[in-house]
């Protein structure tokens, strides 16, 4: 392995470095391979409660690899549709995972790089990190999910006028068209990314997935089979651990201990 996908763990928490700092990060389609790879452990390991997505080098991810695309091999229709489906694969996987995903995002993060950031369920970011959307400059679409997350926070009129120009703005900027991204100061990334993701593990860990899964995978039902499912879900919770130990701590005035059981 070219360590393209470095991978560290601390007790319950999990960090996935994008690890091509001289391509900017960019998906190149071995990096894409051995992310894959390590999601695929890290989704079996029940160990594993919270992973932290981040970037070596000048930038979290740069999108796409265009240096690939420009390969003849790559214009095979056939080669196309299996390197997307990788990438659709990435994605899908984040949204449904059983963990909690935080993308710890730096400099830039363009394009599919964008797409990646957006399919977590947290960003955190650096001051003046830049969210880009260049695919006009290559003659494609946004791929990896823009579509789907993009209108949803900004709207549709605004979502296609941002890909019909090419947006470039900061993480800061982001803020007032209604991007949930928590800010930092340069050197804070990585401390602050650990100590929500510890934050989050130490807390009713089954709980905050499971709201993940709700609002992820039902998004569009109607509200009945919403209700339905929360009720199954809360039934289920109702006889965890964490949950009797809130009850007991609730009563006993003192700051409950969970352990996500």
């Amino acid at each position: 392995m070219n360590d393209r996908i470095l991978f560290e763990q601390q007790k319950e928490i999990a960090t996935i470095y994008l690890n091509e700092p001289n391509n900017l990060n960019s998906l190149s389609t071995k990096l894409k391979q051995q992310f894959l790879k390590v999601l695929n452990e890290i989704e079996t390991d029940p160990d594993i409660k919270v992973v932290i997505i981040a970037g070596k080098g000048r930038a979290f991810c740069a999108g796409g690899d265009v240096k690939g695309m420009a390969n003849m091999k790559e214009y095979d229709p056939v080669a196309i549709k299996r390197n997307m489906e990788l990438s659709s694969i990435i994605i899908e996987r984040l949204r449904r995972m059983p963990k909690v995903i935080i993308s710890s995002i730096h400099g830039y993060a363009a394009g599919a790089g964008f797409s990646l950031a957006l399919a977590s369920d947290l960003i955190v970011a650096e001051e003046g990190t830049k969210l880009i959307l260049s695919f006009k400059n290559v003659g494609l679409i946004p791929d990896l999910g823009i579509h789907y997350y993009l209108p949803k926070i900004v709207g549709e009129w605004r979502a296609k006028q941002w890909i019909w120009n090419g947006i470039k703005l900061t993480v800061e900027e982001a803020l007032n068209y209604g991007f949930s991204i928590e800010i930092v100061a340069k050197g804070q990334l990585n401390n602050r990314a650990m100590e929500l993701a510890k934050e989050i593990s130490n807390g009713p860990f089954q709980a905050l997935v499971y709201s993940k899964l709700l609002i992820n995978n039902f998004s569009n039902t109607k509200l009945e089979e919403i209700l339905a499912k929360e009720n199954e879900i809360q039934t289920i919770l109702r006889a965890t651990h964490d949950h009797k130990e809130g009850i007991n701590a609730f009563l006993e005035k003192r700051i409950p201990e969970f352990s996500g059981h």
